[in-house]
């Protein structure tokens, strides 16, 4: 255990090291430093990403947020530090604790809305704080010196006791009318309209449900509108999925529309937020992607956002590529099988192009080598690399090492038996990917390759894999009446048809079915003649102890 400690300590202090760099290559897409709880505006053109700062150690046991942080963006790949928010700038909170906000932009003024705990006897527990600017980065300030919503003004669910947290996550939302919503929570989902001034509550707070949901609301809220049909992403059940509701109204009522992420690799949390870009849609989330990650430090990530023609969203698979690349499938030569990853194992097996297992983020190596050199992460699962190990090859959670960024590096050179396709050589020696035994791979040396076609692969760009819409009994049209009496008279008047002349493939079918019909008629057949054997086994051997009896 203190091994595993220290090891740790030494992955988040050398992660800390590294360069401020924040250049594309996937997710997650900020790399100098942990974030989480993301949100985001577009203003003139250019993407503002609001985040928390995770900065917990090994030795801690809770978040440790002491400020939130603003990036910006012209194409969702690279990304600028712009400046940051303490949580000091409210003086009546308490404690790091600068958890989950969203900003918006409202006739030329900037709101952020964020939580705080709030230090206070009288609503003790997480609050809302709203800060103004007239810019989307700097000048902001407390708009109110207090709480908007404190949990003296909410019903906490009773097993939160007197330090209640469901005052937090806080989403804003301006309709196409003008009026502002703000809603909130944590077990409970709450709402508030706003005033045109956006720091003051417009009415009551009102408590809201998701109805049909198969499980139960968390957290982390985030309100969004697509065509006419309001959208409401958030965290549900522990550890946290995402699933998403819709309605008709901003105010509800909000009915249950399917799970979209699941739960994130050594993460309990997760936390939605949806951006429209440049007509695209956007999902940002986070992972833990980065060396170090884990509970209490997370790292900001962003999918590409599908809906379905009749308005659902498709299921997001956590990737490595992110918006900003693609990914590939690595084959060897002349075959139709392809490199996987399976449960964190390696193996060839027969290429599925619709299968994120089959996938493989392409990026820069991780050690600064020069041109030629990469590194190959699992696709969906961002953070885990194809590493050297020993004589072989397997996955590992890059730890922020140099010794790791070695191992995690290859030199694409042209395929040793096709100038077409490409052979993978580790770093600082002569070792190169190969086949072995067929359907494995692993690493075999230049001079004890008996085929140079065994570490010769093509690695291509797979398609953009979008989930098939899944076929619920909701979609299937009900028949009325007349359609029902009209199916009933077809029915009736089917004797009078001719026969329905069968394909080869019903036929193919029925003598399966008949065949199969057979089977177990047959095995019902030995069964009874076995017990009928062991009956009479039975009953002869009770007749003659009987029979001894009476000789005796």
């Amino acid at each position: 255990m203190k091994k595993k400690l220290l090891l740790t300590m030494i992955g988040v202090l050398l992660f800390l090291s590294l360069p401020s760099s924040n250049h594309a290559d996937g997710n997650p897409v900020i790399k100098d430093r942990y974030s989480a709880d993301p949100a985001a505006i577009v203003h003139d053109g250019k993407v503002y990403l609001y985040t928390g700062q995770d900065e917990a150690t090994p030795n801690d046991n809770f978040f440790v947020l002491k400020k939130w942080s603003i990036y910006s963006s012209t194409d969702l790949n690279d990304w600028q530090y712009e400046g940051s928010l303490e949580r000091t700038a409210f003086t009546w909170g308490m404690h790091d604790t600068a958890w989950a906000s969203q900003a918006i932009e409202r006739d030329g003024n900037f709101y952020w809305y964020t939580t705080v705990r709030n230090n206070s006897s009288v609503a003790p527990g997480y609050a809302i704080g709203v800060a103004v600017s007239d810019h989307p980065v700097h000048g902001w300030k407390d708009a109110l010196g207090e709480p908007l919503v404190s949990s003296a003004m909410t019903d906490s669910p009773a097993g939160m006791g007197n330090d209640p947290w469901d005052v937090i996550d806080p989403t804003v939302f301006i309709d196409d009318d003008g009026q502002a919503y703000l809603y909130w929570g944590n077990t409970h989902l709450y709402y508030a309209k706003l005033k045109e001034n956006m720091i003051e509550l417009d009415g009551d707070i009102v408590q809201v449900e998701i109805h049909n949901m198969p499980g139960t609301f968390t957290e982390g809220p985030y309100l969004h509108k697509y065509q006419d049909q309001y959208y409401m992403t958030y965290a549900m059940n522990y550890p946290e999925e995402i699933g998403y509701a819709t309605s008709d109204s901003p105010e509800g009522p909000w009915e249950f529309g399917g799970k979209i992420m699941d739960r994130i690799p050594n993460s309990g949390t997760s936390h939605p937020a949806v951006l429209e870009f440049e007509n695209e849609w956007y999902f940002i989330y986070h992972n833990t992607a980065l060396p170090g990650g884990g509970e209490y430090n997370r790292s900001v990530a962003i999918e590409r956002l599908h809906y379905y023609e009749d308005g659902s969203i498709a299921k997001i698979t956590p990737t490595a590529s992110g918006v900003s690349g693609s990914s590939s499938l690595i084959q060897p030569l002349n075959s139709d099988l392809a490199l996987r990853q399976l449960a964190i194992a390696l193996r060839l097996a027969e290429v599925n192009e619709t299968s994120f297992d089959f996938r493989w983020y392409e990026s820069s190596s991780l050690l600064e080598t020069g041109d030629n050199y990469v590194s190959y992460q699992s696709e969906n699962n961002p953070g885990i690399y194809l590493v050297r190990h020993e004589n072989g090859l397997r996955l590992e959670k890059n730890d922020g090492s140099e010794e790791f960024a070695e191992r995690a590096t290859f030199h694409k050179t042209v395929g040793l038996a096709d100038a077409n396709a490409y052979s993978l050589q580790t770093y600082g020696d002569d070792m190169y990917i190969a086949i072995i035994h067929g359907n494995s791979i692993g690493l075999v040396s230049e001079a004890d390759l008996v085929d140079p076609a065994d570490a010769t692969f093509t690695i291509e760009d797979g398609e953009e894999i979008i989930p098939p819409q899944p076929v619920t009994e909701s979609e299937t049209d009900p028949v009325d009446e007349e359609e029902l009496q009209e199916e009933q008279t077809v029915n009736e008047d089917a004797d009078q048809e001719e026969p329905v002349e069968f394909t080869d493939e019903t036929e193919e079918e029925e003598e399966n079915s008949l065949l199969l019909t057979v089977l177990v008629l047959s095995a019902l057949v030995v069964i009874a003649i076995a017990f009928f054997v062991t009956k009479q086994n039975n009953i002869k051997t009770t007749t003659k102890e009987s029979n001894n009896k009476k000789d005796e």
